[in-house]
Formats: C-alpha cells, structure tokens, sequence
C-alpha cells in the first residue's frame, strides 16, 4: 500500500537524521579533512531533513493524515558528545555512512515504486 510505502521511508528518513547531525559535528573536528567532504556531510544532513518534510507533505497530501511532523529540531540535533579517540571515530563514522548508504538505497526504491503507482501502471519502467 502506499500509506505503507510512504510511513516505511518516513521511519528511516527520520532515523537518520540524528547521526546524520552527530557524524557531520563528528567530520568537523578531524585534522585536515577536506573542505569538501565536510561540505558534502552538510549538504546530505540537509537533504535528508528536506526529504523528512517533504515525505510528510506526501502523506498528508495522498493519504489525508493530518498530524504527522517531522522530528528535525536545533536543540535535539546537537546533543551528541564527541569521543576524543579519532581512529575510533573514523571506523564509527566509516560504518555509519555505509549502513546509510543501503539505507538511502532502499528510501530511493521505495519512492520509486510509490512513484510508478501514482502513475500509469502500464507505463512505469
């Protein structure tokens, strides 16, 4: 069902957003790295906070739920501590980016199949 479709890419928008926010406070304290990937981190934590509101107007538009809202707040966003092991943080930070990587894959499948069934059914690639 759609309303499934929709809520299952909401939960995992919304469970990353967190260590999102944690890894991008994470990359700014570490020695030389480049401006680049710093930007980059930055860019994908604000993607994915877009995505959050964006996934909520769907809802509220295609399903006709009114009190959904999205969990991005400044407060809760910065209360992550930084661990003052670097070689730790990197391995930590390594493996956050690739649970986030399938987990971005399958928020990607997910609005695509949402997509082909608000469209014509026989035309969806």
């Amino acid at each position: 069902q759609d309303k499934w479709l929709l809520h299952s890419v909401l939960i995992l928008v919304q469970s990353w957003i967190g260590p999102l926010v944690y890894l991008q406070t994470t990359m700014d304290h570490y020695d030389g790295a480049p401006d680049m990937l710093l930007n980059k981190t930055k860019w994908v934590s604000e993607k994915l906070i877009s995505l959050e509101q964006g996934v909520v107007v769907l809802i509220k538009k295609m399903l006709d739920e009114g009190m959904i809202t999205t969990t991005y707040s400044e407060q809760g966003l910065f209360q992550y501590e930084v661990q003052p092991d670097m070689l730790e943080s990197v391995m930590r930070d390594y493996t956050l980016l690739s649970c986030f990587k399938k987990d971005a894959h399958k928020m990607e499948v997910l609005l695509k199949l949402l997509k082909c069934r608000q469209t014509d059914i026989y035309n969806c690639p």
